[in-house]
């Protein structure tokens, strides 16, 4: 969606004043011209400088949109308003033209971009025109706009900064665009400061200008698939990267990587879980040994259920499951987790004669068992095991315990980070080097995918 429902809901109303605020470069302008477009009832008003930048530098602004967008002191024609009688005249002739335009029912709400740089062309306009001074006295003009949205018209305005003053006051709704740089990496977000009127029921979106629009970023809640349908086999295939079927269109693996998905606690068990089965799924499905000590956010009826979503019953002769249960399932095998010697017997046994083989070890669920060193010993274990048969090594899981997260981290070849942003999953590489990217699950397909969009 280009912006959060809550706004375009507060925008039904009529009358109302919404102010949007933040710093430059956060996407003030963009965001308003998305909504224009979104609403096709609207009318932005600007300075010829802005006019001219919106026609260079958004091409996917259409024609429609375009004859909505008016210059502040430009020339328009416009007559006598029943409606707005004689206060019609208290206005720049762009503004009359528009309140032309409100009373024939053609708009409703005009959007001025930016507060800043409007105020700053009334100033010369009110020493240049003399004998209309008290059109462009800009304290004269707040209160104008604050009589139009009293008489039903709605009002939004763009303001650079963020600081609490008389617009943030007396505006019905306040919208904050943020941007932060965190280790190289952009950060959008939109904070619903008020709305009156309106439920809100998430203050906080994640944001992005990709391709020049806005888009606001929600990460689903998982639904089970109305019909389940065959997971997607991507070819595994000596000499090729290795497909992750999560993050193919960023990196690829290679034979004998070690992959350390370091998950934030608060990520969404289904996205975790998502993200390492359907790498399982298509070693499977490539028929090639795979072998898992499922993390923490995986107990037996959820690998179970896993196991039937991504339609895995036919590929089971290649799947161990070490547990540290007994369960009825001949590819669980339950172990005594807290020998870490005897758990490599295990391992060595179960890769005996495997080429290429996945391992994915649940890191957080040793945790429990095993003291950080031999956690630690056993994860320079699995990677040297692993890499003699150039096949594959997934880390994951969800504990806070930095030593070994360090450890893993160093280890690794591909390094990713998946946190949770305010209820958003949010993903980058730090080995490689990624952009950020916006996680969304959806199961449409029939089957759980990851999609991602880059957040610029």
């Amino acid at each position: 969606m280009s912006v959060p429902s809550e706004v375009k809901d507060f925008l039904q109303k009529e009358g109302v004043i919404l102010l949007i605020r933040g710093l430059p470069g956060t996407g003030k302008t963009i965001f308003s011209l998305s909504l224009m477009m979104g609403l096709r009832n609207a009318a932005y008003i600007t300075t010829e400088k802005v006019a001219k930048d919106i026609e260079r530098n958004y091409p996917w602004v259409d024609e429609d949109a375009k004859k909505r967008i008016f210059i502040l002191d430009g020339k328009y024609d416009f007559s006598p308003s029943t409606r707005f009688e004689n206060f019609l005249y208290l206005f720049p002739n762009s503004i009359r033209h528009v309140l032309n335009l409100v009373e024939k029912g053609e708009i409703n709400t005009i959007i001025l971009d930016s507060w800043h740089t409007i105020l700053q062309e009334m100033r010369f306009k009110e020493i240049e025109e003399r004998e209309r001074r008290e059109v462009y006295n800009p304290d004269r003009f707040f209160l104008n706009l604050l009589k139009l949205s009293d008489m039903g018209v709605n009002i939004i305005i763009c303001k650079e900064g963020i600081e609490e003053d008389d617009l943030s006051y007396v505006a019905d709704g306040v919208v904050t665009l943020h941007k932060k740089v965190e280790n190289g990496r952009i950060f959008r977000g939109i904070t619903i400061d008020k709305l009156r009127g309106i439920e809100i029921k998430r203050a906080e979106y994640v944001f992005s200008l990709k391709d020049g629009k806005a888009h606001t970023l929600l990460s689903q809640h998982f639904k089970h698939p109305h019909n389940l349908r065959e997971f997607p086999v991507k070819e595994i295939k000596i000499g090729r990267g290795v497909p992750s079927c999560v993050f193919d269109s960023i990196l690829r693996f290679k034979r004998g990587d070690t992959i350390f998905y370091d998950f934030e606690e608060y990520v969404s068990k289904e996205y975790h879980l998502t993200v390492i089965m359907s790498t399982l799924a298509n070693f499977l499905k490539n028929n090639l040994k795979s072998i898992i000590l499922p993390p923490n956010d995986m107990d037996a009826n959820e690998l179970k259920y896993q196991i039937y979503l991504f339609s895995l019953e036919k590929e089971l002769k290649n799947l161990r499951v070490l547990y540290n249960e007994e369960e009825m399932e001949e590819y669980i095998e339950q172990v005594n987790m807290k020998d870490e010697k005897l758990l490599e017997e295990v391992v060595k046994r179960g890769l005996e004669g495997a080429s290429m083989p996945l391992f994915i070890l649940g890191y957080d669920r040793l945790h429990s068992y095993l003291s950080s060193h031999e956690i630690m010993q056993f994860i320079d274990f699995l990677r040297n095991e692993i890499r003699k048969r150039s096949g594959i090594l997934i880390i994951s899981g969800k504990i806070s315990e930095r030593e070994i997260k360090r450890f893993c981290a160093g280890l690794s070849d591909v390094y990713i980070k998946i946190n949770n942003v305010n209820g958003d999953s949010i993903m980058y590489g730090i080995k490689p080097w990624t952009h950020a990217y916006h996680l969304n699950l959806t199961t449409d397909e029939g089957y759980p995918k990851i999609v991602l969009e880059e957040i610029t």
